[in-house]
C-alpha cells in the first residue's frame, strides 16, 4: 500500500469535503439470491431430478469509489488512505427450472421467472483511486433447487459471484531493522512491492499457515504487531509482558505461540487477534518449539541442561530430558513425529533428533556445526536447511538434511545470510542479508543466485 499519510489538519478538512471514515464495512464479492417459482396449475416438479438454470443482466450495475481511513501502523497519527470499491445497482436474473411435467408425468418442459437482485456492497478494498472491476465478469455459482414446503413455493437459490477471489499473491517478508520496516517481496516476479513502516525496531516474524496475516516480533518493545497480508498494512498490535523471541503456529492454523521473556509463553487466537493464555515455563527458556500433534511443546535450557515437554492445553509439565549439555535450539517440522535440536558445551556442536513418540534421543545428524543460526523446514518437511554463520575460510555455511533418514545431502555457500524462507515447491531458497540490504534468491538445484532484491535496512529474519 502506498504511504498516503495525512496530518489531523489534513483528515478534518478532507472529511469536511468527502466525509471521510475508516474502512469498517465489511467487503464481500459475492450476493446471494432466493427466486420463489410458481408452478401452472396441473404442473410438477421433482426436487430429486430438478435442474436450475440462470441467466443474467448486470447493465444496471454501477461501481462507486470512496476515500476512507485505515490504520498504517499503532500510532494515533499513523493513518492512510485507502479506496472502497461499492458496486451499486440491480442484476436481473432469468432463472428456469426443468423438467416439468404434467399430473400423469408426461413433458419435458420448463418454467421461469424474472428476479432482479439489489446490490449496495462493497467488494473491496484497493490502494487505488480508479480500480473498478468488469461487472460482464460476473457469474453464478452453487445453484440449488429447493422444494416447496409449508406452503412456500418452489425456489431456486445461489450465489451472485460480482468479483471474483484475486488469484493468491506470495509474499516474501524481512524484518529490517536498522530502519524498523518490513519489505514485502512479491515472490511471483521478485520485486519489492511495499514498505511497511513500524514504530518499533522488528526483530522477528512469522507468517500464519493460510497465509493472511504477517505476525512481527518487537523485542525490546514487548510488542507484536500483526500484518494484514492483503492489504500490507499492521491491523493490530499485541502488548507482551516480556520480550517475544519466538513465534510458532500450531497446525490447526487457529493460534499462534510466541515465547517471550523466556518463561511465557502466549496463545494468540489468530481469528480474534487477542491473547487467549498464558503458560509460565520454569526454568527460564532459552528456546521452544510446538509438537507437530498440537498436543505438546518443548522447551530448552542452556545454563541446567534440560529440555522440557509441557501440555500445550494445560501449561503442565510432562516429562524432562538431562543428558544433553548445553541444549538450546530446538525446531520441529510442521509435518512428522521429530525435533531437532543442536546441543554441546564445546563447539562444533552436534545435533540430536528426538524420537516425540518416545521422547528421546534416536540418533544424531552425522554432522558438526559452528553454532547454528536457524534450522529450516520445507513446507513438505523432506528438507531441512542448516545455516551456520558464514566465514571466508569455511564458507559451506548451509546443509542440507534428508529428514527421512536424518543424514546431510549436500552443502552450499551462502554468503553474509542471517536467515532462510523456502519456497513451496523446494525449488528456491530466498535469504536476508543485513550487511548487504538484500535479499538473494537461490536455486537449490544447484544453489546458484538467481537475483538479489534490494530491500530495507538490515534484514535480520525473513519469512513466505
Amino acid at each position: 500500500m502506498r504511504n498516503n499519510k495525512l496530518s489531523f489538519k489534513e483528515k478534518a478538512g478532507a472529511a469536511q469535503e468527502e466525509c471521510l471514515c475508516f474502512c469498517e464495512e465489511e467487503a464481500s464479492r459475492e450476493a446471494m439470491f432466493q427466486a420463489p417459482i410458481e408452478l401452472p396449475e396441473g404442473f410438477v416438479v421433482d426436487p430429486a431430478e430438478a435442474v436450475a438454470n440462470v441467466t443474467w443482466n448486470a447493465d444496471s450495475l454501477s461501481c462507486v469509489i470512496e476515500r476512507c481511513f485505515i490504520e498504517t501502523g499503532p500510532e494515533p497519527d499513523e493513518i492512510g488512505v485507502q479506496f472502497a470499491v461499492r458496486l451499486q445497482g440491480t442484476v436481473t436474473l432469468l432463472v428456469s427450472v426443468s423438467p416439468v411435467r404434467n399430473q400423469y408425468g408426461q413433458g419435458n418442459g420448463s418454467v421461469s421467472v424474472i428476479r432482479n437482485a439489489e446490490i449496495d456492497q462493497v467488494v473491496y478494498y484497493s490502494d487505488e483511486p480508479d480500480d473498478c472491476p468488469d461487472v460482464s465478469d460476473i457469474t453464478i455459482e452453487n445453484l440449488v433447487v429447493v422444494p416447496p414446503f409449508y406452503g412456500s413455493p418452489l425456489s431456486v437459490t445461489g450465489t451472485i459471484v460480482l468479483v471474483p477471489e484475486p488469484d493468491q499473491r506470495s509474499y516474501v517478508f524481512t524484518v529490517n531493522t536498522g530502519d524498523s520496516t518490513v519489505s514485502v517481496i512479491d515472490a511471483d516476479v521478485n520485486t519489492l512491492v511495499s514498505t511497511i513502516s513500524l514504530s518499533d525496531i522488528p526483530t522477528d516474524l512469522g507468517v500464519t499457515l493460510n497465509k493472511a496475516y504477517t505476525y512481527v516480533l518487537h523485542r525490546n518493545a514487548n510488542l507484536v504487531s500483526i500484518i494484514n497480508n492483503e492489504t500490507l498494512t499492521v491491523t493490530q498490535t499485541i502488548p507482551l509482558a516480556g520480550a517475544p523471541r519466538k513465534i510458532q503456529f500450531e497446525t490447526g492454523g487457529e493460534f499462534a505461540y510466541i515465547l517471550a521473556g523466556g518463561s511465557s509463553i502466549y496463545e494468540i487466537n489468530i481469528s480474534s487477534q487477542t491473547i487467549t493464555n498464558t503458560i509460565t515455563v520454569s526454568p527460564a527458556a532459552d528456546d521452544f518449539a510446538l509438537d507437530p500433534n498440537g498436543q505438546f511443546f518443548y522447551t530448552t535450557n542452556s545454563v541446567i541442561w534440560v529440555v522440557n515437554k509441557y501440555d500445550l492445553n494445560t501449561g503442565q509439565l510432562i516429562e524432562s530430558l538431562s543428558n544433553f549439555e548445553t541444549p538450546n535450539l530446538i525446531v520441529t517440522p510442521i509435518i512428522g513425529d521429530f525435533a531437532y535440536l543442536e546441543n554441546g558445551e564445546l563447539r562444533p556442536n552436534g545435533v540430536s533428533v528426538i524420537d516425540l513418540t518416545t521422547f528421546s534421543e534416536s540418533s544424531r545428524i552425522n554432522r558438526l556445526f559452528d553454532g547454528l543460526i536457524t534450522i529450516v523446514f520445507s513446507a513438505d518437511g523432506t528438507r531441512a536447511f542448516f545455516l551456520e554463520p558464514y566465514f571466508e575460510a569455511f564458507p559451506e555455511n548451509l546443509t542440507v538434511v534428508d529428514t527421512a533418514q536424518h543424514t546431510f545431502i549436500t552443502t552450499a555457500s551462502l554468503p553474509g545470510v542471517s536467515d532462510l524462507a523456502v519456497t513451496p515447491d523446494n525449488q528456491y531458497i530466498y535469504a536476508a542479508q543485513p550487511d548487504d540490504n538484500t535479499v538473494t534468491v537461490y536455486r537449490t538445484s544447484d544453489y546458484t543466485a538467481v537475483t538479489v532484491i534490494p530491500v530495507g535496512a538490515g534484514p535480520s529474519a525473513i519469512a513466505m
